[in-house]
């Protein structure tokens, strides 16, 4: 049916008179259904259900094309019934919450016609299948990030899940495979739970507590701690004691924030925990987005750098095996979101003074003071040949800092092409790994541990011992070393983290990239609670 009109008026009705007489004899002949769904798509607008945005159509047209390539014939419905296959993609479309993206799946009306259900499910699935391939452009939001979501041919994915009648693996594959994404998909569950059950109070802006102290304002701090599973359970109403149990749950608390775990409750502290929890479920659902972006396989070895945190992880094997502290940029001068390829060690290296940093920083200390250039192991260049000061009025010079241990490159740095001309590096500030916020390089990324970081990369070089490594950093002569094979690094900007465990970690948002792609995220913003019957 046609959900109008008897299947043969429908067919006569746009002149296909052999193709009805036929319907007529057979119902469930593919030519009838075929013809059925030629005609829905020919002369039907789109329908409601498809996404009045470029992206949407996108999918749309997806869905023409592969009807065409199928000569018309339906995939998911003969003679009103769903295949096993449809009632799969249901079922996983109907799941799609769980992955932070919103369905708007219903199913066809009860008195459509086979071709519009059959279409109808197509549509559910390509478009399915496009949000966990990204579902926006993270571009648009500013210039310093370059990760963005992979274009991909929906149709061959939907014509393998009926070839193979695997359509959850077929969905499984376009999914994110680290563990870690499995764990931000439980935290979305949790922090769902929380709104529902009412999400959490709110505490006075001014509000400053000590451990020791009482104020009427404690029960209210447990019963939001406790709203998000830092206490176990709130006490006896009436406790106004910041005790010794409260100002662990605190620390806790600012540890999973990115705040000086110190148990004081402080401005920053109170602005953590008066973020409500339907922003805590949108701040999740846009880091699974930003998952959607990054490759599914990254390789065999890899290295994560994780800004938000000021973390770096190597990975073998999909494993981690070696993390450790990073200091980045600065919010006025922000490392990048993008990925490249390690290829190149520099020991004992030269710093190559960026135009930038020398005309706003060091040409007019250099100017005010000719001492600096010696005090500070720095030299001028021009071309190869090393000149003087007086050089330097001249212009066309480079300013270079000679290797050593106070060069502001340190020992060693990891060199990965890139159009920032960014990279990793030793420090000699090494004072900084001990602040929780960790923004203040001009977009390089300084490694905490440098020497273990350089063993992780020679590591298929056995001539490169403990040893060897140490000296060359120490040499004092620059010395370039070319990898066997590059190695994949990805800068990344997740602001939450979850473990294995269960610990959510929510890092500041340093360089806004959050209130700026927050807007671009589809779907409903905040989320509004739902409420028992």
């Amino acid at each position: 049916m046609s959900g109008f009109i008897p299947r043969v008026l429908f067919y006569a009705a746009v002149g296909l008179a052999g193709a009805a007489a036929h319907a007529a004899d057979n119902p469930a002949a593919d030519v009838a259904s075929g013809v059925d769904a030629r005609f829905y798509l020919a002369t039907r607008a789109i329908p409601d259900y498809v996404d009045g945005d470029s992206r949407g159509t996108a999918v749309w047209s997806a869905v023409q094309s592969f009807y065409r390539a199928r000569d018309y014939r339906l995939a998911w419905v003969a003679d009103g019934v769903l295949s096993p296959d449809a009632e799969a993609v249901a079922r996983v479309v109907a799941r799609a919450d769980g992955e932070g993206i919103a369905s708007s799946f219903t199913g066809a009306r009860p008195d459509a016609s086979d071709a519009v259900h059959d279409v109808h499910l197509t549509y559910s699935f390509l478009k399915y299948a496009a949000d966990l391939s990204g579902r926006f452009d993270p571009k648009a939001a500013g210039p310093f990030w370059l990760t963005r979501p992979q274009p991909r041919d929906l149709v061959p994915w939907l014509e393998q899940a009926l070839a193979t009648r695997q359509v959850v693996a077929v969905f499984a594959a376009l999914s994110p495979e680290p563990p870690a994404y499995g764990a931000l998909k439980d935290a979305l569950l949790r922090y769902r739970e929380i709104e529902r059950n009412g999400g959490w109070p709110a505490l006075p802006l001014r509000l400053t507590l000590r451990g020791g102290r009482r104020s009427p304002h404690a029960a209210v701090l447990r019963a939001r701690l406790a709203a998000e599973g830092h206490l176990p359970s709130t006490p006896a109403a009436g406790s106004d004691v910041y005790d010794a149990a409260l100002v662990e749950a605190v620390k806790r608390f600012e540890r999973l924030h990115g705040l000086a775990a110190d148990g004081v409750l402080d401005a920053a502290a109170v602005a953590a925990l008066n973020v409500p929890v339907d922003e805590r479920i949108r701040q999740i659902e846009l880091n699974l987005e930003r998952w959607r972006w990054l490759p599914r396989d990254r390789g065999r070895r890899s290295v994560v750098v994780n800004v938000p945190s000021f973390q770096l992880t190597a990975y073998d094997g999909g494993q981690p095996t070696l993390t450790m502290k990073v200091v980045t940029g600065t919010p006025d001068s922000p490392t990048p979101v993008f990925s490249a390829e390690i290829t190149n060690v520099v020991f004992s290296p030269y710093w190559n003074v960026p135009p930038t940093i020398a005309a706003d920083e060091i040409i007019p200390a250099v100017l005010r003071d000719p001492g600096y250039l010696r005090r500070h192991n720095l030299e001028l260049v021009r071309g190869t040949q090393v000149v003087g000061h007086a050089a330097l009025r001249r212009g066309d010079v480079q300013i270079r800092q000679r290797p050593g241990a106070r060069n502001a490159l340190g020992l060693v740095k990891f060199v990965f092409p890139n159009p920032f001309n960014v990279y990793l590096h030793d420090t000699p500030a090494d004072g900084l790994f001990t602040r929780p916020t960790r923004a203040f390089s001009h977009g390089c990324i300084r490694v905490e541990k440098p020497f273990e970081l350089t063993r992780w990369v020679l590591s298929a070089l056995p001539q490169w011992t403990p040893r060897v490594v140490n000296a060359a950093m120490r040499s004092g002569r620059e010395r370039h070393l070319a990898l066997p094979g590059p190695i994949p690094v990805y800068i990344t900007y997740q602001t939450v983290e979850a473990a294995a465990d269960g610990a959510v970690f929510f890092w500041p948002d340093v360089y806004g990239h959050d209130r700026a792609q927050m807007p671009l995220l589809p779907g409903p913003s905040p989320r509004a609670p739902e409420r028992s019957i």
